[in-house]
């Protein structure tokens, strides 16, 4: 399940209901394959290192930023360490 959803082109920008911190969101179907997760805080990608998303797809995560920090207080930490 999600807690957040969009969609730009290809690509798609998810949010799980359970997941670790800090917060993040995964991004899937960018044009070199494979998906990313990008610091919602910061919007960086901090998996893979190093990967630079496409412009629209930036634009997008910094639209939405604030959406996504607030859809962020719904998910269910994994984390052990609270």
């Amino acid at each position: 399940m999600t807690v957040f959803h969009a969609k730009c082109g290809s690509v798609t920008i998810r949010i799980h209901d359970v997941d670790h911190g800090p917060p993040h969101c995964h991004v899937t179907g960018l044009p070199q394959g494979g998906q990313a997760i990008v610091n919602l805080l910061t919007l960086t990608v901090t998996k893979p290192e190093g990967l630079s998303l496409p412009a629209p797809v930036r634009r997008v995560l910094k639209e939405r930023q604030e959406e996504m920090l607030h859809a962020w207080e719904n998910v269910v930490s994994t984390d052990r360490s609270e």
